[in-house]
Formats: C-alpha cells, sequence, structure tokens
C-alpha cells in the first residue's frame, strides 16, 4: 500500500514548477533558433529541395539526393520559405512551432496519466532533454512526428469516451491528419486503435468495437492515401537499409534470440542518450567505465522506466495498450527491415517513454520516499543531467548536437573570391553548394565533383584519370579554390564502405587531390572548421 508520508503538491506549486520548466525549455530552443548555425548535412539534402521547388513539385516530382519526408511537413516548410525568404531560420520555424506547441500540449497530456510530482517531472523531461531541443530546432520532420505523438494522445484522452457519430467522426478526421505530418504516426494510430478496441473486445463490448472502427478506419484511409501516392513512389532505398544495419544496427534481428537480447539491451540504453536527454554527458577519455556510467545515471532511469511500465499494466489495460503497443508496432517494422530504430527515428516515441519514467518516480516516491523534502530530491536528481546537458550547450554553442560547419566553408571562399578564380567543389560539399548558393547567393560559379566517379573507377589513379575532364575547367585560372570535407566517404545512394579502394583510412578524403593540385600550383591559404577544408592554390603556367 502507498504511503501517505508523501503529500501531493498543491496546484499552485504544481502550476510554477511546470511553468518555470517551460520558460526553460522555451529559452533552450529559442536561444538555439537564434544562434542560426550552419545547416547539417541531412537539413542540406532536404532542404535544397524545399527551396528549389514549389508546392505542386513538392507533391509531384522526385527529389535531389533520394530525400523523403511528409507532404504536410514539406509544404508548411514551403509556405514559410515563401514568407520569410529560403535561409536557415525560415526553413526551421515549422520545426520550432511544432516544438513548442508539442511542449504545452503535453501538459495536459501528462496530467492526465499523471498526478502531482509526476506531471511535473514528466513535462521537465520533454522541456530540457537536448535531443528535443536540437529537433525542434532542426529543419526536418522529426519535430513534427514528435508532436504527432503528443496530439495522437491528446486526442485519445479527448474522445476515447465518446459515442457520439460526430465525436468518432472527428476523432478519425483529426487523427487521420497526423500521417500527412508524420508517417511515424501510423505506429501511434495503430497502438491506440488496437488498445482500445482489445480492451473493449475483451469486456465482450461489441457495440463499442463497432464504435471504434469508424475512427480507425479513417486513420487506415489516411495512411492509405499518403501510402499510395507518395511512400510507394520513393526510389528503392536498399543502400539506406544496409548503411542503418551496418552503420547503426538499426534493425531488430529478430530470429536470433542472443543477438536480439544483446540489441534490446544496448538499444535500451542508447534511447536513454537519444531520444531522451537524460544521460549525463561526461568526457569519455577521463574515466574508467564503471565511473563513466555510474555519473552518465542510467542505473537510476532504467528502473524507474521499468517501474513505470509495470504500473501503467496495474492501473489500466487500457492505457498500458495504447502507450506501449505503438513501441511494439515499431519493433516490428524493424526486425522486418522497414523502419530504423535509431536516435531522430525513435524521437517520436520519447512521450511515451517519458511518461512511463515519470510514473515510476511518482508510484516510487509514493511508496517509500519519507516526505516532500525527499521527492523534491529525486526531483531534482532525475532532472539534473537534461538541465546540465542543455546548460552546457548553451555556454558552448559549438557542444550543440550535430554541430557543423558547412556554411563557414562555403562563405569563406565567398568573401576572399575574385574575378577568373576557379573553384572545385568536391563531392561530399555539392549540397552545402547547391542550397548556400541558392540561399545566399554565393557569387562565384563552381565546378561540383561528380559522386560516381569513384565508384567506377578501380584505383586511385584511375580515380584521378576520370576526374581530368572536370580538372579542364581550370585551365587559364590564375587561383584554385578546393572545397571538400575530410571526413565522408559515402555519398547518398552508395553502400557503405565501398569501393573498398577508396576507404583505405592513409587516404582521408580530399588527401589525393591536394597531392595532384600541389602539382599544378602553390598552397596560399587554407581554412578548417571541424571537418570541413578550404584550400587556395596559386597556379602556375
Amino acid at each position: 500500500m502507498p504511503s501517505h508520508g508523501l503529500p501531493s503538491i498543491s496546484q499552485r506549486t504544481q502550476r510554477r514548477l511546470i511553468f518555470g520548466l517551460l520558460a526553460l525549455g522555451m529559452f533552450f530552443r529559442l536561444f538555439h533558433f537564434f544562434n542560426n548555425r550552419s545547416f547539417f548535412i541531412d537539413e542540406l539534402f532536404l532542404n535544397v529541395n524545399i527551396i528549389k521547388m514549389g508546392f505542386r513539385e513538392l507533391a509531384t516530382l522526385p527529389f535531389e539526393y533520394e530525400q523523403k519526408a511528409p507532404l504536410g511537413y514539406l509544404w508548411s516548410a514551403r509556405f514559410f520559405v515563401a514568407l520569410f525568404g529560403k535561409q536557415e531560420q525560415a526553413l526551421r520555424l515549422f520545426s520550432l512551432l511544432c516544438g513548442v506547441a508539442g511542449l504545452f500540449l503535453f501538459v495536459p497530456v501528462a496530467r492526465f496519466f499523471l498526478k502531482s510530482w509526476g506531471t511535473v517531472l514528466a513535462v521537465g523531461l520533454l522541456a530540457l532533454a537536448y535531443p528535443v531541443v536540437y529537433h525542434a530546432v532542426e529543419a526536418k520532420q522529426y519535430s513534427a512526428e514528435l508532436l504527432g505523438t503528443i496530439v495522437a494522445l491528446y486526442l485519445y484522452i479527448r474522445f476515447k469516451d465518446k459515442q457520439s457519430l460526430g465525436a468518432l467522426v472527428a476523432w478519425g478526421v483529426l487523427g487521420g491528419l497526423l500521417p500527412w505530418f508524420s508517417f511515424p504516426s501510423i505506429f501511434v494510430l495503430a497502438g491506440i486503435g488496437a488498445g482500445v478496441g482489445l480492451r473493449a473486445a475483451l469486456q465482450h463490448d461489441w457495440k463499442r468495437v463497432a464504435q471504434y472502427l469508424i475512427p480507425g478506419a479513417l486513420w487506415v484511409l489516411s495512411f492509405g492515401l499518403v501510402y499510395h501516392f507518395f511512400v510507394s513512389k520513393y526510389q528503392d532505398s536498399g543502400w539506406l537499409t544496409y548503411f542503418f544495419k551496418i552503420k547503426y544496427e538499426g534493425y531488430l534481428p529478430l530470429l536470433q534470440p542472443v543477438a536480439a537480447a544483446k540489441w534490446a539491451v544496448m538499444k535500451t540504453y542508447d534511447f536513454l542518450s537519444h531520444p531522451m536527454g537524460v544521460l549525463l554527458q561526461v568526457d569519455n577519455s577521463r574515466y574508467s567505465f564503471g565511473l563513466k556510467h555510474l555519473l552518465k545515471m542510467g542505473w537510476l532511469y532504467l528502473p524507474l522506466i521499468a517501474a513505470g511500465t509495470y504500473y501503467f499494466f496495474k492501473r489500466s489495460q487500457q492505457h498500458f495498450l495504447v502507450l506501449f503497443l505503438p513501441l511494439g508496432f515499431t519493433l516490428l517494422a524493424s526486425a522486418a527491415s522497414q523502419y530504423p530504430f535509431y536516435q531522430r527515428f525513435t524521437l517520436f516515441l520519447g512521450p511515451i517513454i517519458i511518461l512511463a519514467l515519470a510514473l515510476g518516480a511518482q508510484e516510487l516516491a509514493s511508496r517509500y520516499l519519507p516526505g516532500r523534502r525527499a521527492a523534491y530530491v529525486l526531483l531534482a536528481l532525475v532532472l539534473l543531467p537534461s538541465l546540465a546537458n542543455s546548460t552546457r550547450q548553451v555556454l558552448d554553442p559549438n557542444r550543440f548536437y550535430n554541430r557543423e560547419y558547412y556554411r563557414d566553408a562555403v562563405l569563406f571562399v565567398n568573401d576572399r573570391y575574385q574575378e577568373g578564380d576557379a573553384v572545385y567543389v568536391y563531392w561530399n560539399m555539392r549540397q552545402a553548394y547547391d542550397y548556400y548558393r541558392e540561399a545566399y547567393n554565393l557569387k562565384y560559379p563552381a565546378t561540383k565533383a561528380n559522386p560516381k566517379a569513384k565508384n567506377a573507377s578501380t584505383s586511385q589513379a584511375d580515380y584521378l584519370r576520370k576526374l581530368q575532364p572536370e580538372f579542364a575547367a581550370f585551365e587559364g585560372k590564375k587561383r584554385l579554390w578546393f572545397i571538400y570535407d575530410n571526413n565522408n566517404r559515402d555519398a547518398i545512394g552508395d553502400f557503405v564502405d565501398q569501393p573498398a579502394w577508396y576507404h583505405e583510412k592513409a587516404m582521408p578524403p580530399g588527401h589525393l587531390l591536394n597531392e595532384h593540385f600541389a602539382t599544378l600550383g602553390q598552397e596560399v591559404e587554407r581554412f578548417r572548421r571541424g571537418n570541413y577544408e578550404v584550400v587556395l592554390y596559386e597556379l602556375t603556367d
């Protein structure tokens, strides 16, 4: 039986704590939005299409760099481009609005599933988690996916007990909008539909089962339209499936029990880092394995999540099914190699696991902590790593997740370019040049390296021979700018680590070409920030 030594906090105190956490969450999001860092590589791949295409083209034409995103997200981002221009903040604005809306809408969701301390904790975890902050200021669809889950849960709360035809149709129509903004929302909708339907069936309430078929049918119809007109038209992405399998172990090896168990342990711990952001970020080189993981505090969060899962099942089987079937469907899709279980792709599951963690803390505190002061200590202990991580990234924005410097490199050349210079953009910087030339009106034309030339080559010498037609553009020029990424070896559409000769560690990207360009002239200036380099050569006659 619960102890009565832990009184609930007053509504006034709860409101104050939630308001303070929301304010902190808003601050972190707005800080990074106005800090306006350079686009990350994935942002470049998608947004070079959004700024070049109109609304009709976004709905009908294939994208460069084999990109895909829900039409609702694409049109929303394009709308803000039409209003505010083609630069980064305009393209991140819809994600920011989704992130802010999700933050505030999560409050009534948390209040429904939780009480008192648990509600405050859940709101704090969502507000402070650095991956959630990051995706709220990323020009990709993941913030909309997070909002999609919160909206789906909010609609469940509002409509689960309704029986009128109008309410059931409204639930179906509003829920049916979600797949147009979030592909994985179908996992959440399927979980909600299966959860309420199964619970009614177990109670032999066949009338209620029939009523739940109304919103369910509308959700299926909506996703069917999205799949038929858009998802099914995407190019075959066998290379991408292979990439996530090899690089990130994104697919559950369900038929290999030992490997599946190891995978589950690894992914559970990784989930605490991203998307939940609760593991304290520490310098791995300074601490032993044991001390590092002690400081990260996974030992605290995993038992709380396990406890919360148990208490959800104990309190309401319907709520348990509604919340955890989406996770089950996602894992099945991962096992079928249809959906990678990895970081940003699992952000939409974040609110569900946050609710479980908060319920675990709430219930364990009510049973075993002696009083309010101890509850405050637990609340602070659970939230402190998230707060520390996000604060550290504000104090040093260069630590912000996925911080890259594409813009710095291409603008370095733009500020120093002289009429008659030649500019050679290596294949792994094409997306940066394509986007920033359009968005920032770069004044220099460039020769762009063919990303497929390396795949058609058998050696370094053969590769240089195949690039000679591109090098012809340097004839008669006095200076040559070479822009490249010294880390990225795999182009969009390439299978990982192929061809083998190109992935030799002794030859990082750009090294071979710098050796060749040094035979054409003298290096006179070099810029490097992160993995992005610019080298200026004065060419000899």
